[in-house]
């Protein structure tokens, strides 16, 4: 769930302009209701278990090596669709935040030049660097932790309790999900929510529902959309009048379920006066394990 929720504060996106906040999306069509079997779980305990089991995941990613595909849809203001680009690349996962790697392998379904590999390259470098100097700073700024890890864990860089302040959180019933119960997940925002930066602002801004899967309590599905408007620099640099991003996970391994598909969707201006209408789409496929084994000997004394 919290991929999804981090999308529009990753992408630089935010919501801004006049319209009224809109409902929650509707489920998907390949959700059904199913007669409850059991009363519906605290809200506070299902997210923590579903956050261990969501780490458990992410540990075995990092052992994965997948190939990564980009779509960025550009459209016009009529809503047809002006330009398609896409690339591809094969990525590396990492331990840590940030300590993968990835390379361009495709542009428009031909292979990538020599210059469009070392641009993408450096683009990441930089984009890497920004995130870890935001990770850095947002440490400084939080305030001591009194719960352990177990009571209140981490999202990547914030603290579960934060986003149970800044959303009203509830377990709206089980649902079938292609052919798997799970629990159904309403989240909006809190009014008088903290806003110290971007981040904050895209946060706040966004309401959906999410489906986690009851037996191996995964995030199989987001669905989210604005519901206020924000502004990056007070408008100046972008004015989004509506946003939507939508999650999907695939189960690769027993009891994992890795991100497949993500969308964003964005409308409005940047820079005052340009259009902004375009559409991220990614999709994660074709992953592979990968175990280093190494071999160490002891040569006997003489």
């Amino acid at each position: 769930m919290l991929l999804a929720v981090g999308l529009l504060a990753l992408s630089g996106a935010v919501v801004s302009g006049p319209a009224p906040g809109p409902a929650a999306p509707a489920p998907p069509e390949s959700a059904a209701a199913v007669a409850p079997e059991e009363p519906l779980p605290e809200i506070g305990d299902l997210l923590r278990r579903t956050l261990r089991s969501q780490k458990a995941s992410e540990r075995r990613l990092d052992s994965y090596t997948f190939d990564q595909s980009e779509e960025t849809l550009t459209y016009r203001s009529d809503g047809s669709l002006k330009e398609t680009t896409r690339r591809l690349f094969y990525v590396l996962s990492g331990p840590e935040p940030d300590s993968g790697s990835r390379e361009l392998a495709e542009v428009d379904g031909r292979p990538a030049t020599p210059d469009e590999i070392r641009k993408a390259a450096e683009h990441d470098r930089k984009d890497r660097k920004r995130r870890l100097e935001a990770r850095a700073a947002a440490k400084v700024s939080e305030p001591a932790r009194v719960g352990g890890d177990d009571d209140d864990p981490e999202i990547g860089s914030r603290r579960l309790s934060d986003l149970m302040r800044r959303f009203a959180i509830r377990v709206t019933g089980k649902e079938e999900l292609d052919g798997r119960a799970a629990w159904a997940v309403e989240f909006s925002p809190q009014p008088g929510a903290p806003e110290n930066g971007l981040s904050d602002r895209a946060l706040n801004a966004l309401a959906g529902r999410a489906w986690i899967d009851v037996l191996d309590l995964q995030v199989l599905r987001v669905e989210a959309v604005s519901t206020r408007p924000v502004r990056v620099a007070g408008g100046l640099a972008a004015s989004v009048k509506r946003a939507a991003v939508s999650y999907e996970a695939a189960a690769v391994a027993p009891g994992s379920w890795f991100p497949a598909r993500i969308a964003l969707r964005l409308e409005g201006k940047k820079a005052l006066f340009f259009p902004l209408n375009v559409e991220y789409r990614f999709e994660l496929s074709n992953f592979r394990s990968f175990a280093v084994e190494t071999e160490s000997s002891v040569k006997a004394p003489e």
